[in-house]
């Protein structure tokens, strides 16, 4: 009768070791993720009379899978660089001469874990406005451009590089 009591205290030993799931280290080593949570603001209207420069904020944020365990500057990411594209969606009075010039500029910012960062994108110069969207001037009429912003980022820790895309929605007019 011992016997069958022993063996039924160890089987039921084994049964809640199996259950608890000990000897697992999955959350040892926390994983750092790069959050993109757009740009602030999502849309501007641009005046041309006085043509000025306008930048948008791109907002980024670390999660890791255990905020407890790591703060170390490893866990962090870096925006190496960013390119933006521009694309017409509208403009019924064609005063638009033509788009700003596809650019890819450096970055070099870093995004620990903890509050966000918040990066500056210059969307508009005062140069682009003058050149090419004179012809608002003393009207009502609106052109809607977008500018879409590709992020090419790595990771500190082990250099995994990630393209973030945002994008900003931006009315050209005389306000």
């Amino acid at each position: 009768m011992k016997k069958k009591r022993l063996g039924h205290l160890w089987l039921s030993v084994a049964l809640v070791a199996l259950l608890s799931g000990c000897g697992h280290n999955k959350n040892l080593e926390p994983v750092s993720e790069i959050n993109f949570h757009g740009a602030d603001p999502p849309s501007l209207n641009i005046g041309v009379n006085p043509p000025l420069s306008h930048q948008t904020y791109f907002v980024f944020t670390v999660k890791l899978t255990d905020n407890s365990l790591s703060l170390v500057p490893t866990d962090s990411w870096t925006l190496d660089n960013y390119h933006i594209t521009y694309t017409l969606l509208n403009d019924p009075g064609h005063h638009l001469m033509a788009l700003p010039a596809d650019r890819t500029e450096k970055a070099n910012a870093v995004v620990k874990p903890g509050p966000g960062v918040r990066f500056p994108v210059q969307i508009v110069t005062d140069t682009y406005l003058r050149d090419n969207a004179s012809g608002f001037i003393g009207t009502s009429d609106t052109a809607m451009v977008k500018a879409n912003v590709v992020f090419r980022t790595h990771r500190n820790k082990d250099g995994f590089v990630q393209d973030v895309q945002g994008r900003v929605i931006f009315t050209i007019g005389n306000f």
